[in-house]
């Protein structure tokens, strides 16, 4: 588990469980919402057992707590994979069709990289990394695949 969540985890229940026992009842979160100035503590309350009370047995658990957070991190991370196979389609996609084909490769190779040794062999790489159906043109699906399984994308 990552650290940052563990802590917000640790805050949480902190601030909201009042008895101690590692959950947080609807009652714990209403008092601790009109605490902290809540205008409507009853409606934030409701909204957050929404959220969060996963089994809906009326306690937010640890458990159901990491799992949100950890629910959010996994969504901030695809958004973030997002925007990087964006911007790297952005740089290649001359043509903006929405996909990274060979000759757009070979011609930022060349305007990028021109004493480049070996520039095919760069190009055939990228392919040979990316593009999983083999059909010269490497898609924001394979960007999405290569980016989520490694963290990066290959350098050129």
């Amino acid at each position: 588990m990552d650290c940052a969540i563990t802590k917000d985890v640790e805050d949480m229940l902190r601030k909201f469980d009042s008895n101690g026992d590692g959950n947080i009842t609807f009652d714990e979160a209403v008092k601790r919402l009109k605490e902290t100035g809540s205008k409507d503590p009853l409606r934030a309350a409701s909204s957050m057992f929404i959220s969060l009370d996963k089994d809906k047995d009326g306690i937010i658990s640890i458990k159901e707590i990491h799992g949100h957070k950890a629910d959010v991190a996994a969504k901030k991370l695809q958004k973030a994979i997002n925007n990087i196979c964006n911007n790297f389609l952005k740089g290649y996609d001359t043509d903006k069709d929405g996909r990274i084909s060979w000759d757009e490769v070979c011609n930022w190779v060349n305007k990028n990289n021109p004493d480049a040794i070996a520039p095919l062999m760069i190009v055939e790489n990228f392919f040979s990394e990316l593009d999983k159906d083999n059909d010269r043109f490497v898609t924001k699906c394979e960007l999405q695949e290569y980016v989520t399984k490694y963290k990066s994308l290959p350098e050129q």
